[in-house]
């Protein structure tokens, strides 16, 4: 019982950084495509409307993403009703791009702000460590991955093909990765 505990607490780990892998990575890459639409006075109007809001009118402008992207994921469905599987994957993903894009720029102008309010504070606080206990649940994992690949000779560049595979092979029977 409570090796699947455990297990269950690492893929509840796994998957946790891998959002957050989602948002580190996507979130300066959509920054910089933002940066590159013509859209700077537009962006700056929404800048100082929100300094001028107090903090909880500033966390209402967080449904706005939720908003804008819903209609479009209703559309997408219709599309994958359609058995349109591109066109409606494509219609999903500009959604959630979209939505993840508006997340990160009213993020990141009004951080402060919604710092402000005390139980926005407090989650934030609880999602920080959550991403360090996620860690400390995947690492030792990905230690003993890293490990056994450089035994390996997969990562780390030891020798040919042949002999690898034969590392591997004896790893594998061995069980060190598990």
């Amino acid at each position: 019982m409570l090796r699947l505990k455990r297990t269950l607490w690492t893929i509840l780990a796994v998957c946790f950084l891998a959002v957050s892998w989602l948002w580190d990575t996507l979130a300066p890459l959509i920054r910089a495509f933002l940066d590159l639409l013509p859209l700077e006075r537009v962006k700056r109007a929404v800048i100082d409307f929100m300094d001028r809001l107090s903090p909880y009118p500033t966390l209402a402008i967080f449904l706005i993403p939720l908003v804008a992207s819903e209609p479009i994921k209703l559309g997408s469905f219709w599309l994958f009703a359609q058995k349109q599987w591109f066109a409606g994957s494509a219609t999903f993903l500009f959604a959630e791009i979209l939505r993840f894009g508006l997340v990160a720029f009213l993020f990141t102008a009004c951080k402060d702000k919604l710092l402000s309010i005390p139980w926005f504070k407090k989650l934030y606080e609880l999602f920080v460590r959550a991403h360090v206990w996620a860690h400390a649940q995947v690492d030792p994992i990905k230690a003993k991955i890293r490990a056994a690949l450089i035994e390996a000779g997969l990562i780390g560049g030891r020798g040919p093909l042949l002999r690898r595979l034969r590392a591997l092979w004896r790893i594998a029977r061995r069980g060190s990765v598990a």
